[in-house]
C-alpha cells in the first residue's frame, strides 16, 4: 500500500465521490443489517434488556475516545509520507487501548451503577473489550481512510457485521436477553481488526520516535478531547432518562435515539471515513478550501435536511408500524431527536474542518459549550417533562448553542460562512419541499403503513433529484485552481 498520501489534485473530487459513495454504501448496508436485528429484538426483548445493553454501550462509547489517542486522526492528517509516524502511531493506539479496557474492568460497577444500571455490570465489563480490539484497528483503519479505499473498508466492516447479526440474533433466539448483544458485538469488532489487518497489510510494529510522538500528541491530546466531550454530549441524556426516569424510559429513550440516528448515523460515519482525509488532501494542494467546504456542506445538507425533517414528521407512524404500539412512548420524543440529528450532522462536518485547517483544539472547546448549556437543560427539562422534555432539551440546545458557536470558530480559523451558507442554500430548499409534501401525505393518508411508504418514497426523491443535480459541483470544487487567497493554517489562540 502507499503510504505517502499521493492523490493528484486532478482526481481528488473523483476519489472523494466514489469514496463517498462506497462509504455510504458501507453504512446502508451496515445500518439495513442492524435495522432489521433492531425489528425483531425488540419483539423478542423487554425495554429492560435494551437499558442494561444501552447503558453498557454509553460506557464502551466513552472509552472509546480514548483508545487510540488520536493516533488515527494524526495518521489521515499527516502530510507528505506516512510511513515513519506508523510504530509511534501503532504504540500510542494499542497502549490506549490496552489502558482503557484495563480500568473499566476496575470501574464497571462504579459506571453502570451511576447509569442507574448497575445489573449491566457484566455486560459493560465484555463490551469494553471492544475498546481493547479497536486499537488494533486504528493505524490500518486509518491508513485506509488516509488513501480513501473505501472499498477495502467495505470488505472490513460488513464482515463483522454479518458475524454480529448472526451470532446476536442466534444468541437472543435461545433466551440469552442483553448478553446477546454485546457478545454479537464484540465478535463482529474482533472479525473487522482480522479482516483491516489483512486488507491493508498492515501488521503491527512498535516504536516510538519522540518528535512524531509530539506530532501524534499535539493533535491527539485535543482530539481526544473533543471527542470525549461529544461522546459525554451523547450520553447526557441516556445517563439522565436511566438515573432519573429509570432503566425502562432509558429503553424507550435508547429505542428513540437509534432512530433518529439512522440520518445522522448515515452522514456521520460515511464523513468520517473521507472527510478529513479529503479536506486535508485539499489543504495540501492549495485548492480553496472555502469553494470545497461550501460545496460539501451542501452535498450533506441535501441528504440530512430533508431526511432528518422527515423522520420528525413521521416518528409515530414509523415507531408503529416498526417496533409495534408497545414502543408507542418512544414516538413521542423521537420527533425532537431527528431535529438534533440534523444539527449534530452539520457540527460534526465542522470538527473535521477545523481538524484540517488545523484548529483542533478549538472543535474541542466549541464542544465543551455545548456539554456546558447541554447538562442543565437536560436535567431541568427530565424534571419538568419527563422523557419528551429530555429530547427537546437536545433540539434547542444544539441549535441556540452548538451550531452558532461551530460557526464562530470557523470563521475564526479563516472558513468563509457565506460560502458555507451559500451551500446550505440548496438543501434548505429541498427541506422546505419535503416539508410541505410530508404535511399533505399526513393529512390525507389514512394509515400509519401508507404514511411512512409515501413519505420514504417522497423523501427518497427529494434527496435523489438533489444529488443529481448538485454531484458535479463537488468535482469542480476539489479539482479547481487553487484560491486566490488560501485558508491558511489556522493558530489556536488567534
Amino acid at each position: 500500500m502507499s503510504t505517502d498520501g499521493g492523490i493528484g489534485q486532478a482526481e481528488l473530487g473523483g476519489r472523494f465521490r466514489r469514496g463517498l459513495g462506497l462509504s455510504l454504501l458501507n453504512t446502508l448496508l451496515s445500518r439495513l443489517g442492524t435495522f432489521l436485528l433492531g425489528v425483531l429484538l425488540a419483539r423478542l426483548l423487554a425495554p429492560e434488556d435494551f437499558g442494561l445493553y444501552a447503558a453498557a454501550l454509553v460506557v464502551q462509547m466513552l472509552l472509546l475516545t480514548f483508545n487510540d489517542l488520536g493516533a488515527a486522526a494524526s495518521v489521515v492528517r499527516h502530510s507528505g509520507d506516512v510511513r515513519p509516524l506508523l510504530p509511534t502511531a501503532w504504540t500510542v493506539a494499542v497502549c490506549g487501548g490496552t489502558t482503557a479496557f484495563a480500568l473499566c474492568l476496575v470501574a464497571a460497577p462504579a459506571l453502570a451503577a451511576g447509569l442507574g444500571s448497575p445489573q449491566a455490570t457484566d455486560i459493560v465489563r465484555l463490551l469494553a473489550a471492544n475498546v481493547f480490539l479497536d486499537g488494533f484497528a486504528a493505524v490500518p483503519g486509518a491508513l485506509l481512510t488516509r488513501e480513501l479505499r473505501q472499498a477495502s473498508r467495505l470488505v472490513a466492516d460488513l464482515s463483522g457485521v454479518v458475524v454480529n447479526l448472526a451470532l446476536t440474533g442466534a444468541l437472543a433466539l435461545s433466551g440469552f436477553g442483553a448478553w446477546s448483544l454485546a457478545i454479537g458485538h464484540v465478535s463482529g469488532t474482533a472479525v473487522v481488526v482480522v479482516v483491516l489487518l489483512f486488507v491493508s497489510r498492515q501488521w503491527p510494529r512498535f516504536g516510538f520516535d519522540r518528535e512524531h510522538f509530539g506530532e501524534v500528541g499535539r493533535y491527539g491530546v485535543t482530539v481526544v478531547a473533543s471527542g470525549m466531550v461529544i461522546v459525554l454530549s451523547n450520553a447526557v441524556p441516556q445517563v439522565v432518562a436511566g438515573s432519573i426516569l429509570g432503566a425502562t424510559a432509558l429503553g424507550f429513550f435508547y429505542l428513540a435515539n437509534n432512530v433518529a440516528n439512522w440520518p445522522v448515523s448515515i452522514v456521520s460515519t460515511t464523513l468520517e471515513r473521507v472527510a478529513l482525509a479529503t479536506f486535508s488532501r485539499a489543504r495540501d494542494r492549495g485548492v480553496d478550501l472555502n469553494l470545497a467546504a461550501g460545496e460539501v456542506v451542501g452535498l450533506v445538507g441535501i441528504a440530512v435536511l430533508p431526511g432528518g425533517l422527515a423522520l420528525a414528521i413521521l416518528s409515530g407512524p414509523i415507531v408503529e408500524v416498526v417496533y409495534g404500539s408497545a414502543w408507542a412512548p418512544a414516538a413521542h420524543v423521537l420527533s425532537a431527536l431527528a431535529i438534533a440529528a440534523v444539527a449534530r450532522v452539520l457540527t460534526d462536518l465542522a470538527f473535521h474542518l477545523l481538524l484540517a485547517v488545523g484548529a483542533p483544539l478549538s472543535s474541542a472547546l466549541v464542544n465543551v459549550s455545548w456539554l456546558v448549556a447541554l447538562v442543565p437543560a437536560t436535567v431541568a427539562a427530565a424534571m419538568v417533562w419527563g422523557l419528551v422534555g429530555i429530547g427537546w432539551a437536545q433540539a434547542v440546545v444544539a441549535f441556540v448553542v452548538a451550531v452558532p458557536v461551530h460557526a464562530w470558530r470557523l470563521h475564526r480559523a479563516g472558513i468563509s460562512l457565506a460560502a458555507l451558507a451559500k451551500g446550505l442554500a440548496y438543501p434548505a430548499l429541498a427541506g422546505l419541499l419535503a416539508v410541505a409534501g410530508l404535511l399533505a401525505i399526513r393529512a390525507f393518508a389514512d394509515s400509519p403503513l401508507l404514511d411512512v411508504a409515501l413519505g420514504a418514497a417522497l423523501t427518497a426523491a427529494v434527496v435523489g433529484v438533489g444529488w443529481y443535480t448538485r454531484r458535479h459541483h463537488i468535482d469542480r470544487a476539489l479539482n479547481g485552481a487553487a484560491a486566490d487567497r488560501p485558508v491558511a493554517t489556522f493558530r489556536e489562540g488567534s
